[in-house]
């Protein structure tokens, strides 16, 4: 692995307002994973000075900057057998997605945009050969999948509004994003090739992130229907939210553990 010694700063470019929001939301919901070489947490940081990605084992000891370059390295995933890491990064001079080696090696930049495109929410899908991420290439902001190399690109929602991947079903058959298309923000499902998209949430409150159950019958999402964000936990066609956290703070970020206990 390659040791911590990123200490360069770097001008980002900053993202757009809801792109920022979900890079952040992202960041904490596919932060970890427990590879075959050991259960390790996987997190963005700017500690060595701007944003890059680390590992660290679960009590938080052995800090490893996997990244170490100079432009922004955000939002990183595991891939589902814990053999890659994907992530957004401005090393091109735009926000683009790229896919390394668990070490940190290989870095590979699997999408190609003009400048001020941007391409963010890196989302494997559960047998890890497809990736849905968002990106406003066509002019607004719609869910893509592409394979795990980056080709075969597709849009998913071609909708004015905008639509911003969350997770895939355990099964892969379908896929929950964040949309703004009926006023404000609500979590909807898809099929997996775009079809059938449906409001889960329906609630003139804001709801955002969207984490499926293992066993795909739950959802876990944040909203605010209570006067600030709390987690939530509904079934996975949208019927019975219940408010888990019930705390005057702003609670969002959530995962569920492997076995969904």
């Amino acid at each position: 692995m390659k040791s911590l010694c990123q200490n360069s700063k770097t001008a980002n470019p900053a993202l757009p307002k809801s792109l920022w929001v979900f890079t952040v939301m992202l960041s904490f919901i596919f932060g970890s994973y427990a590879q075959s070489a050991g259960p390790r947490i996987l997190f963005s940081s700017t500690r060595d000075g701007n944003p890059e990605i680390y590992t660290m084992n679960p009590d938080g000891s052995n800090v490893v900057n996997l990244s170490q370059h100079p432009r922004a390295d955000r939002v990183p995933a595991w891939s589902p057998d814990g053999k890659k890491i994907g992530f957004t990064s401005t090393r091109d001079g735009n926000t683009e997605l790229f896919v390394m080696d668990a070490e940190g090696e290989n870095p590979t930049q699997l999408t190609h945009t003009p400048f001020h495109v941007y391409n963010t929410g890196f989302v494997w899908s559960p047998d890890g050969t497809k990736i849905a991420f968002s990106s406003i290439r066509e002019g607004k902001q719609d869910v893509y999948v592409m394979n795990g190399d980056g080709d075969n690109l597709i849009n998913l929602t071609r909708h004015p509004a905008a639509d911003i991947p969350s997770s895939w079903s355990p099964d892969g058959t379908k896929l929950l994003f964040w949309s703004d298309r009926d006023g404000n923000g609500e979590l909807y499902v898809m099929d997996a090739d775009g079809g059938n998209p449906r409001n889960l949430t329906r609630n003139r409150a804001r709801d955002t992130g969207g984490r499926w159950s293992p066993d795909g019958r739950k959802i876990l999402f944040s909203s605010n229907r209570n006067g600030n964000f709390e987690v939530y936990v509904m079934n996975a066609n949208g019927a019975h939210p219940v408010n888990l956290s019930n705390n005057p703070a702003s609670d969002g970020g959530s995962g569920w553990s492997p076995d969904g206990r």
